[in-house]
This record gives C-alpha cells, sequence and structure tokens, in this order.
C-alpha cells in the first residue's frame, strides 16, 4: 500500500464519516441519545477494540521485523559462506562462489518479487543454485580437514535458517477472521457514538466529535495493512537492500589472486 493510497483511504473515511454524522445527527431528539444509552457499553466496546488492535498490531510489526531480521541474516550468512570458500582448493571455490553469485541474483530479482505478491515457496532457481552447491561439495568429499569447509557449513546454516524466516513471513498474514472481526469491531465502535449526534450542534461541532475516533481506527487498520505484507513494493518496505550489497561485494571486492566470481547462467 503506497502513501498516496493510505492518506486517500484515511481522508475519505473522515469526510464520508463526518457527514454521515452531521446528516443523522438530523433525526436525533435535542441532546442526542446519550442520556437513554448506557455509558458502559462504549467503555467496554471501544476497550476490546483498542485491545484487539493493538494485539493485531504487534502481531504484524513483529513479522515486519522478522523479515528484515531474516533478510540482513541471510545477506551475512551468503558472504561468510563466499569467505569460506576461499580457503578450499580453486577447483572447488570457484564454482562454489559463482553459485553464490548466482543464489543472490535469484533471491533478488525472482524470489522477492514472488515475496511481494505472497508466494511463500522456494523458487525454482533458488533451490536449483543450492542443489549445484551441494552438489559440488558432493563430488569432493575429501574436503574434510579443509579449513574453510567449517566456515561454510556453519553460514550455510545460517542461510537456510534465515531463507525459511524470510518466506515463512510472506505466507503468515493477518487470518480473515481477524480482519473481519477488526472492520466490523470498529465500524460498531465509531457507530455508537452516532447516538450522541445532537442536532442543535453546528456542522464543525460534530465532526470534532467524530474525526478523532474515525482517525484512529482508520490509520490503525491502515498501519496494520502495511505491516502484514512486508515485501511490498512500498516505501518502508523490507526489501533485497541487504543481498544487493552482498551481490556488489561478492563481484567487486578482490580478495589477492582468486578471480571474480560471476553466475555462470548470467554468462
Amino acid at each position: 500500500m503506497s502513501i498516496q493510497i493510505a492518506v486517500f483511504i484515511i481522508l475519505i473515511v473522515l469526510i464520508v464519516g463526518s457527514l454521515l454524522y452531521v446528516f443523522l445527527s438530523r433525526f436525533n431528539p435535542a441532546g442526542g441519545l446519550g442520556d437513554r444509552t448506557p455509558t458502559n457499553v462504549y467503555v467496554v466496546t471501544g476497550g476490546a477494540m483498542s485491545l484487539l488492535i493493538a494485539f493485531t498490531m504487534s502481531l504484524t510489526f513483529g513479522q515486519y521485523l522478522s523479515a528484515q531480521q531474516a533478510s540482513q541474516q541471510e545477506a551475512g550468512a551468503v558472504m561468510s559462506m563466499s569467505r569460506g570458500a576461499t580457503f578450499m582448493p580453486a577447483a572447488v571455490r570457484d564454482p562454489l562462489r559463482d553459485q553464490l553469485v548466482c543464489y543472490a541474483q535469484n533471491v533478488i530479482n525472482i524470489e522477492w518479487p514472488a515475496m511481494s505478491n505472497g508466494n511463500s515457496n522456494p523458487t525454482v532457481e533458488v533451490k536449483k543454485t543450492v542443489d549445484t552447491m551441494d552438489g559440488i561439495l558432493a563430488t569432493n568429499s575429501n574436503l574434510a580437514g579443509v579449513n574453510g569447509i567449517g566456515i561454510w557449513e556453519e553460514a550455510n546454516t545460517q542461510r537456510w535458517t534465515a531463507h525459511l524466516q524470510r518466506l515463512n513471513v510472506a505466507g503468515d498474514g493477518v487470518p480473515i477472521i481477524l480482519w473481519i472481526l477488526l472492520i466490523f469491531g470498529s465500524l460498531i465502535t465509531i457507530g455508537s457514538l452516532f447516538v450522541f449526534a445532537d442536532p442543535l450542534k453546528p456542522a464543525w461541532a460534530h465532526a470534532l466529535v467524530i474525526i478523532g475516533p474515525l482517525f484512529v481506527a482508520s490509520a490503525a487498520l491502515v498501519v496494520i495493512a502495511f505491516f502484514d505484507h512486508p515485501y511490498a513494493n512500498t516505501p518502508g518496505g523490507v526489501t533485497p537492500s541487504a543481498m544487493e550489497v552482498t551481490l556488489t561485494n561478492l563481484t567487486h571486492d578482490h580478495i589477492g589472486n582468486i578471480p571474480l566470481p560471476s553466475c555462470p547462467q548470467q554468462g
């Protein structure tokens, strides 16, 4: 959800809600119906909705932070795997580092757009790259005593864990039933304020009464929707920037006489 759409939604809610409040006040008796309705009803309803919104916002914000953390850890693990490969024989080192470039490119260009659309499954290209790296190591079983193999295996475990965490967040959205409760609960809570509409009050006074609760409810739902889609292509969304930095380091940073890696699939 872009900033423009979020602002537009909130403004529409404020305008429509204020106008509706002013319009319905004309059908209420003088002084409104507030004195005929138990005040505790609104206290309980508003308190329950506040707790539900706070719980959902905390849940989605936790997922957003998890997505950021996973993307950074995965990129760091790929860089550590490259460092581990530099201690291996050239016949193993170079193809492994080449495949790491392929992995980074596939995550950035293929898997990330898929996640932004809610796909939580690893892409074929990423799985193929991982299988290729495993195959390279499997055909060189004499690496058990090589210094870099321990670094590689530890970093690869970290990469796998972060990769799964990143994908899980893409599929762990707010359940539909919770969205229904949030929307209808907000409507009921805001609607309960209409009993206080007084036809004797000016329109601006009505607007001031309803705008605050409308803004809080609509802004809260917009924020929840934003955190619920952490990989959306919007300002503030989680981007593959960490992996892009790793890719740049892999393909541009020289390490002694070791040749710079490049993805064979890219030429």
